[in-house]
């Protein structure tokens, strides 16, 4: 028996270290003059999330009593959930306890955020006496009322503006002052448009060259404006890689026209490997004369007489025009056939 209290005993101690929150991180003021403490929440000496315990002032129809939950968030300022204590449960102005259908409606409230009644004043959500037909004071507003739980409007309101209010970008801040490898790879892993915006926002110059294979896997799979939008984040240095040029070469058909002329732009002052130069030749058309004029000129630019040749080459038999300036740039350059381009 004792040796079972023993061991039982060991584990608590393991859970406590595994687990632990070793004190608030910040603290968030909030509008009605109250303040809470964040606490980051850790697994072993990695940052998992945040949490905080909520006492919230709520006060309706004249009624004022204070709501009681824990919050969590993860490593980005995402709300995650919330917990109430079994001594403690959330009730409505009438005093009923919430069920475990107004539980559920409450969590799906606090992670929404395409809610009307959210960007509304306090005193735009209920109806005034004199506004209604029958008198009756303090009537939800019709548009909102199947936003929010009945009885509780105010509850939702306040606990919404908590979750989602100034305590976000203070864990943005806070998580990007201790963002490493690890911490990468977990926010990564959110798999959310959020995230990942989050990420190519907040890295550094040196996190990108460590975590380049990640975030080249995510504009490779990104939807939307997020691929050009990465590309234009990732560091100019990084683009003269082996491993970012391979990645072009591989992809770039399948980019989008926005995120090809935004790393067409970044590679400007990097040396061009012979695999992307032949790659981007291909691209060189009838029907593009904004990205036409761009590789012509990384190509000039990076004088590599062969691909200079196959490039002429390449305008003159499909009667591609180019500008003046690039004209120009040929002719400094020397290249033997640029007389041929006066003719197209």
């Amino acid at each position: 028996m004792k040796f079972v209290v023993f061991v039982l005993m060991g584990l608590s101690g393991l859970l406590t270290y595994l687990v632990s929150k070793p004190g608030p991180a910040f603290e968030i003021l909030t509008k009605n003059g109250g303040s809470f403490e964040v606490q980051e929440v850790r697994w072993g000496d990695r940052l998992e999330k945040y949490s905080a315990n909520i006492m919230a002032p709520v006060c309706e129809e004249g009624i004022c009593y204070n709501v009681h939950v824990i919050f969590n968030w993860n490593l980005i300022g995402e709300f995650i959930n919330y917990q109430t204590q079994p001594y403690n449960p959330l009730t409505k102005l009438d005093h009923k306890p919430f069920t475990l259908a107004d539980y559920a409606k409450l969590q799906r409230i606090l992670t929404s955020h395409d809610l009307v009644f959210t960007g509304l004043s306090p005193e735009k959500l209920v109806v005034k006496a004199e506004e209604t037909v029958d008198g009756y004071s303090g009537a939800t507003v019709e548009a909102i009322r199947d936003e929010v739980i009945e009885g509780a409007l105010y509850t939702c309101y306040t606990l919404w503006h908590i979750a989602n209010g100034p305590v976000v970008d203070s864990i943005r801040r806070h998580t990007q002052r201790q963002l490493d490898k690890p911490m990468i790879a977990k926010i990564i892993g959110y798999n959310t448009s959020q995230a990942h915006y989050y990420l190519i926002e907040h890295m550094s110059e040196a996190q990108f060259a460590q975590n380049l294979t990640e975030i080249l896997g995510l504009v490779k799979n990104g939807k939307g404006y997020f691929p050009k939008n990465a590309i234009e984040k990732i560091p100019e240095k990084l683009f003269g890689r082996q491993e970012m040029q391979d990645f072009l070469v591989q992809q770039y058909d399948s980019l989008s026209y926005y995120t090809q002329v935004a790393a067409l732009n970044k590679l400007q002052q990097v040396p061009l490997k012979n695999e992307l130069s032949t790659k981007l030749l291909t691209h060189i058309s009838d029907r593009n004369s904004i990205q036409n004029q761009k590789i012509i000129t990384l190509i000039i630019q990076n004088n590599d007489q062969d691909t200079l040749q196959r490039m002429i080459e390449h305008l003159i038999q499909s009667k591609i025009k180019i500008s003046e300036a690039n004209y120009q740039l040929l002719q400094k350059a020397r290249v033997a056939g640029i007389e041929a381009l006066e003719k197209i």
